[in-house]
């Protein structure tokens, strides 16, 4: 199996290689309207362009943005996918391409889908890739990038991720509006925003440990948690990772759990939700870095720290040390840490500017901008 994809592989490079260009921009990723890919398109509808084709999994999800005259959407596999990401001159992608080398005809910008917290490509022994350019947010996170892919430093450019770009250009009454209309602003809004340990794309791999419950706590209890919430006009909203195994969970009072379906229901996208929190809780998910951008709580509760070490592994040891707040690794801890912020304490705020000034070179919503910039030129319609 593993000789026919390359054989395959090799097909598709060579014909890519001869085949003639358009003008034309391929957005590919997982989810297929993920942030990275909605920020690229806005940006893009000033650039000189003449088609945008965007590949989705499903043909009858209506976007959550507005598309216009000069964009087709295309399904993932189709014939149209495989033409168009032979024949367009920009591609953009956000979880790799069915090409790991991309031909000198053609520019493949990988967006990625975030600061890789754990370990990911050839620091987890897969293979690497070998774009055009690769997006990073500082030199620090170039370092990481360029071990994780194997890329020469020359072509991963610091622009910042074009999602955190969604996330910094938000009014949050006006999502919360849009998100449940009707429903009075809480006091403060929780996101609880969880990795994968297993995924049913790879099936009997487990990167840690996995407990019988989407906030993966051993002891932890729902009903306290919506109790501590409720009391304090607070709500949480909770979205497993679109990798993970679909599990089945009912809203409570305060406790409000959302999936891609949900948002895309509502025309929202994720960043635009994030940007729209208090305070974000997680355990390594790579969205930790982007959320430091804002300048707000972040909660951390991740019992199986050290089975995740030694599984799935880390991009910076010890691990801890790179974190904006301290771990909590059971639900007394964890409860601890939210009556702090329930009570309007940041205890972590000087860590979290440490380690922004280590992640990022830019804390501004300009990120899609200057990386259409570095590909295509500052010039605009």
């Amino acid at each position: 199996m593993k000789v026919l994809g390359s054989i395959a592989r090799a097909l598709a490079y060579g014909l890519t290689r001869i085949l003639p260009k358009s003008q034309t921009a391929i957005l590919r990723g997982f989810p297929s309207y993920e942030d990275n890919l909605i920020a690229i398109y806005c940006a893009l509808s000033v650039r000189h362009i003449d088609r945008i084709v965007w590949v989705v999994n499903d043909l009858s999800v209506e976007p959550p943005v507005p598309l216009s005259p000069n964009t087709r959407l295309v399904k993932r596999g189709s014939v149209q996918d495989f033409y168009y990401s032979m024949t367009s001159r920009f591609l953009f992608i956000t979880h790799g391409h069915f090409l790991r080398n991309t031909p000198s005809n053609q520019i493949c910008i990988n967006l990625w889908h975030g600061i890789p917290f754990k370990a990911i490509g050839k620091t987890q022994g897969r293979e690497g890739r070998s774009d055009t350019f690769l997006i990073a947010t500082s030199d620090f996170t170039r370092n990481i990038f360029a071990q994780a892919f194997g890329t020469d430093k020359e072509r991963i450019i610091i622009t910042g991720q074009a999602r955190t770009d969604r996330m910094l250009a938000v009014v949050r009454e006006e999502i919360w509006d849009r998100a449940f209309p009707g429903t009075p602003l809480p006091k403060k809004i929780f996101f609880w925003l969880p990795t994968f340990r297993q995924t049913p794309h790879f099936e009997g791999h487990s990167d840690g440990s996995l407990f019988d419950n989407v906030f993966n706590c051993s002891d932890f209890s729902e009903t306290a948690f919506n109790e501590a919430l409720k009391e304090q006009n607070a709500v949480c909203l909770v979205k497993p990772h679109p990798m993970a195994a679909r599990k089945s969970m009912a809203d409570r009072s305060n406790i409000r759990y959302i999936n891609e379906d949900w948002l895309l229901a509502r025309r929202l996208s994720l960043y635009e939700l994030v940007g729209a929190t208090d305070c974000l809780i997680s355990d390594v998910s790579s969205i930790i870095a982007d959320f430091m951008l804002l300048d707000r709580p972040i909660i951390l509760l991740f019992e199986d720290i050290l089975a995740y070490a030694s599984n799935r592994g880390f991009s910076f040891n010890p691990i801890t040390d790179y974190l904006p707040a301290n771990v909590a690794r059971n639900f007394e801890d964890f409860m601890t840490e939210l009556r702090a912020v329930l009570g309007d304490q940041d205890n972590y705020a000087s860590k979290r500017a440490e380690l922004r000034h280590l992640f990022f070179d830019h804390l501004d919503a300009g990120a899609s901008d200057r990386i259409l910039d570095h590909v295509m030129g500052a010039k605009r319609r």
